[in-house]
This record gives C-alpha cells, structure tokens and sequence, in this order.
C-alpha cells in the first residue's frame, strides 16, 4: 500500500479525478504483477519471482483483492479507480517512464 497523503497537497500530484458508483463486485485473486504491472513468473524454488518482458496486466486481471496493485488490503466497491492507475502505470512502464 502506499504512504498517505493529503488531498490537494502539489507534492501529491499530478492528480487524475474521475466519478465512481460504489458496486459489491470484485475478483479475488488474479495474475501476480509487480509495480510496474509486469506479470511475475511463478516463484522459484526460493520464492522469488521474476518480472516477464513485455507481459503486462491490468485492472481486475492484476490480481485485485489478493496479490496484484493492492494485495491483500483491497476495499469492496468500485474498482474503476485501480484499472485506470494500472493501464497508465503499465503504459508508462511500456515507454520506459517512471512514475513522477
């Protein structure tokens, strides 16, 4: 999860607002990403995984309520919000951007 911040707050932007309803549905589970919404390969015999080049997921498909964008912590409702954070994480990734 990400540190808290303060709405409106310049060292908290750039800023992406869009309107959303509130609806119980959700997927548990889904494929693993990294930050960067690179899929991950399945772990090792060391647990540790690696990111696939130029495999990217997004949205409910990167693992929404157990393991992608917001692991285990993610809340019932809407999801609009992660699948527009991680198509331009994705897209900015693809491009070779990091995230500002």
């Amino acid at each position: 999860t990400c540190n808290l911040q303060k709405i409106g707050d310049p060292k908290g932007g750039p800023f992406i607002a869009f309107r959303e309803f509130v609806l119980s549905r959700k997927s548990l589970g889904g494929i693993q990403t990294d930050l960067e919404s690179r899929v991950l390969t399945h772990p090792d015999a060391a647990g540790q995984q690696q990111a696939i080049p130029g495999l990217y997921a997004v949205g409910e498909a990167a693992g929404f309520g157990g393991g992608g964008m917001h692991g285990y912590r993610s809340l019932e409702g809407t999801f609009l919000g992660g699948c527009v954070i991680t198509a331009r994480t994705a897209g900015r990734s693809i491009v070779g951007r990091k995230l500002e």
